[in-house]
Order: C-alpha cells, then structure tokens, then sequence
C-alpha cells in the first residue's frame, strides 16, 4: 500500500506492508537520499553533527528518533529566506504544489534541488 508518511517533521512517499502480523515500510532510494538530505540539515539545528560528515542514514535515523524523544516534538528544518526573486506565475505553482504535498515551499523547492544534484552527480 502506497503511504505518505511523516518523518522527523517532513513527508515521504512510502510502501507499507502487512504480513504475518508484522508491518514493514520500504522507503525508495531517492526517497531515502531525501531524508537523508533532509536529516543532514535539519540535525545541525539540535546536535553537533556536522553536515561536511559523511553520516549514515542510519546514523542520522538513531540521532533524530533520540533528539525528537528528548524535546517531546517534532523537529522543523531550519527557515530558509531564498536569496532570489520567482515569477509571480512560478511562484504560484510552486506554494500550489506545496500545498498539495502538505510542505512548505521552500522545503518543496529544496527537495526538488536536492534530486536534482542527485541525478547529476549520479550522471558523473
């Protein structure tokens, strides 16, 4: 079954499976690299894990169940004001598609980049 999921304060697509009384939730690669991503920005606001660092997923995983445990919430990626102007049409779209990814748009913006360097550096 196809899942969008909340992870440390950010959705992920994901399938979710039921078998022998026993629930599994598989995340695809790119979708795991973007939490990956994701958990490298948003841990540098609560620990001392450096982003130049080549952590783990699971790594990064065990860092933000600990941080999210010890604050009684969910953690929030840090606010990002973008250092450049859109078209008002393009601008539109994108909160549009924010909205229907319930993200905001700079994280939506971001993740689009973040894929974005994936394929190009997987390319290389």
């Amino acid at each position: 079954m196809k899942y969008n999921i909340n992870l440390f304060g950010n959705n992920f697509d994901c399938e979710m499976q039921v078998q022998n009384n026993a629930l599994t939730i598989t995340l695809v690669e790119d979708n795991q690299k973007a939490l990956a991503s994701y958990l490298s920005r948003v841990l540098q606001k609560y620990t001392e894990i450096n982003p130049t660092d080549k952590n783990s997923l699971e790594v990064m995983v065990k860092k933000a169940i600990q941080v999210e445990k010890s604050m009684g919430g969910r953690m929030s990626e840090p606010k990002l004001k973008l250092p450049y102007e859109f078209a008002p049409e393009v601008k539109e779209k994108l909160i549009e598609c924010a909205d229907l990814q319930d993200t905001s748009a700079t994280q939506l913006l971001i993740r689009l980049i973040d894929q974005k360097y994936q394929e190009v550096m997987n390319n290389n």
